[in-house]
């Protein structure tokens, strides 16, 4: 999983302390969710705990997880924001979560449009990362940098999540996992 760590830029910091200062308060259980796939998620959130899973399904009906946001990400549909298109993913709690969201037109009326495009930007970049990794990364190589990067991910995320992410099954999961640790021993 390639990390695009962008919480240091001017247009974050001034999103983050927009979204603290003047955000609505979110709070979601496990399950609730933020955005409907087809709906217009016209608002820009900051994950301040918890985690986000962006999904969606297989022709099949299986579910595949696209991606995670955890505390300190931005949550909101690049495609609303950037088109007011509606979702093409569900935005769904993995757990107890509180974010602080604004729509869209208030995060223009206080940040103008400019910075508006920025997190667009921000967010459609985290996007072809991981549209990359899953392409070219083997799923032990993006287990071993999201473990890396959230060192706790399976007290906080079930073994169905973290494979559905990976593109594998919960099985090949528990393989992967007993072969890295044999490995380190």
């Amino acid at each position: 999983m390639t990390y695009l760590d962008f919480t240091k830029k001017d247009f974050y910091v001034t999103a983050k302390s927009l979204l603290l200062s003047k955000g609505r308060k979110v709070e979601l259980a496990k399950g609730d969710f933020l955005c409907h796939k087809g709906e217009n998620g016209s608002k820009v959130g900051l994950l301040t705990s918890g985690s986000i899973k962006y999904a969606s399904f297989t022709t099949r009906g299986h579910e595949r997880i696209i991606s995670f946001a955890f505390a300190g990400d931005l949550v909101a549909c690049y495609s609303a924001m950037r088109n007011k298109a509606p979702s093409p993913v569900d935005i769904v709690a993995l757990e107890s979560s509180t974010i602080y969201q604004l729509p869209i037109g208030e995060i223009d009326a206080d940040m103008g449009l400019v910075m508006r495009l920025k997190l667009a930007e921000a967010l459609a970049h985290k996007a072809m990362l991981e549209a990359i990794d899953s392409c070219c990364l083997t799923p032990e190589e993006r287990y071993l940098a999201l473990s890396r990067r959230f060192p706790d991910i399976h007290n906080r995320l079930t073994n169905r999540a973290i494979a559905s992410y990976l593109g594998i099954t919960p099985e090949s999961l528990s393989r992967l996992c007993k072969r890295l640790l044999t490995n380190q021993l």
